[in-house]
């Protein structure tokens, strides 16, 4: 009996998890996202969280995502990793390069619980050309979908050996009626605001 509950529960939590999808040999954002982290706004050779690199130049321990990567890429070097955190999301995306068998990637949900993925988990499983600089099988574009279950919080990119490349972080775009509640919320505090402006006033 217990047996059969914790299968089920290993059935909910494998469900729960975000489908993978993988555009090999494109830089292209997915469709529906958008860019929030192309990590030009730091120096290029400059550090971060631990053991991470933003680099421009192509060197020997990393090489920039062979699709859809313009200046500044992220490097995460050997035992390294680089996290990133950003409001619920039901897509998550991002360009890596030269996908490596010790390259890892946990994600958070808004549930609090987390997905851990490695090498070729990271694109859902596929085969790939483990450190190619320039195959398809390991350079483009991979997205996160929550299809329903937990948003999409965070991330985290690991990497045992150097390097993991990655590029053009993107999150999904508000839906029109998101926008919408988003606008009526910010005018409803405004209302308050003044409310109070006009009362505080009043009692002087």
């Amino acid at each position: 009996m217990l047996g059969a509950a914790a299968l089920a529960a290993m059935s909910v939590a494998a469900d729960a998890a975000p489908t993978i999808s993988f555009a090999g040999g494109t830089g292209t954002a997915a469709p529906g996202t958008t860019v929030f982290q192309d990590f030009e706004g730091y120096a290029s050779g400059s550090w971060a969280d631990t053991n991470t690199q933003f680099v421009n130049p192509t060197g020997t321990n990393n090489a920039r995502p062979a699709f859809g990567s313009t200046g500044n890429f992220a490097a995460i070097r050997a035992n390294g990793s680089y996290t990133v955190n950003f409001g619920p999301t039901n897509l998550f995306s991002f360009v890596l390069g030269s996908l490596d068998s010790y390259n890892s990637l946990n994600l958070l949900l808004a549930d609090g619980s987390s997905v851990s993925y490695a090498g070729g988990e990271i694109i859902g499983g596929l085969s790939y050309a483990s450190g190619n600089r320039t195959s398809a099988t390991s350079n483009g574009v991979v997205t996160y979908n929550a299809n329903g279950g937990p948003q999409i919080v965070g991330a985290t990119f690991m990497s045992g050996k150097s390097s993991f490349e990655i590029d053009n972080l993107a999150a999904a775009v508000p839906e029109p009626s998101t926008w919408a509640m988003m606008i009526f919320g910010f005018g409803a505090i405004a209302g308050a605001m003044r409310h109070r402006r006009r009362a505080a006033r009043a009692l002087a």
